[in-house]
């Protein structure tokens, strides 16, 4: 039986393009107006350089445009309760209750609650046994999770192989782990990654002045990778290329 909290659907908005884009503009009119809003040849040849650029290859001053500045927070992101889905009654039945602790722990995990998310577990009897999967549609993801059983109180256990890490999330932790304001992480809203893994497949940048002792500017970037561990808590570190 599928659970829907009691929200409208969101539709997370998409990742912010990576394309710079370059306008030109004047005021006046006539042919002067014409050739002013022209870009000129380099400009061009810039823009069309920047388009599709993979963050890593772009100059400190293209990435500085990727920023998004916000103050550092007072502590790490956390899921706001009041803003999960009252929990179903004993009368509910067992799939009902599975779904909305698979529905509720993923969220605590993540950090962040999707207003549109739904979870859906197969009919269940008790004394719930492993064998079941339930559904999570989050961020427009859809995730399996395995029933490992129930315990005592209603409580029931699941395999997570996968997490969703959210964007927004994640810069608001490199804000507060790091002290920094300006942040970007190259990903997409929310990210299914297989926690304990390698680092996350995604890097994000910070102006940070780059590192301890060395002569970057003050406005230098770096980049930062994340890790989901165990459990969904995000570990974050000034990335260290092998080169």
């Amino acid at each position: 039986m599928p659970f829907f909290p009691p929200h409208g659907r969101f539709a997370l908005t998409p990742a912010v393009s990576l394309s710079l884009v370059f306008a030109l503009s004047a005021c006046g009119g006539g042919e002067d107006s014409a050739e002013a809003s022209a870009p000129s040849e380099g400009a061009a040849e810039e823009t069309t350089a920047a388009e599709g650029t993979p963050p890593e290859e772009l100059s400190q001053e293209e990435l500085t445009g990727l920023l998004v500045e916000a103050p550092v927070p007072a502590s790490r992101p956390q899921v706001d309760e009041s803003a999960l889905p009252a929990e179903p009654d004993a009368s509910a039945s067992v799939s009902e209750r599975a779904a909305w602790s698979l529905l509720t722990e993923v969220s605590r995990k993540a950090s962040h609650v999707d207003p549109g998310a739904a979870a859906a577990c197969p009919e269940m009897t008790e004394p719930v046994e492993p064998g079941h999967n339930c559904t999570l549609t989050y961020g427009g993801l859809d995730m399996q999770f395995p029933v490992l059983g129930a315990e005592g109180g209603g409580a029931f256990r699941f395999d997570y192989p996968e997490l969703p890490t959210v964007r927004e999330v994640v810069e608001d932790t490199i804000r507060f782990d790091h002290g920094v304001e300006a942040v970007y992480c190259d990903m997409d809203d929310v990210v299914a990654v297989e926690p304990g893994a390698e680092r996350a497949p995604y890097l994000c940048y910070a102006r940070d002045g780059g590192v301890a002792g060395s002569d970057s500017p003050e406005d230098a970037v770096s980049p930062y990778e994340v890790y989901v561990l165990i459990g969904g808590t995000l570990a974050t570190y000034r990335y260290l290329s092998e080169g």
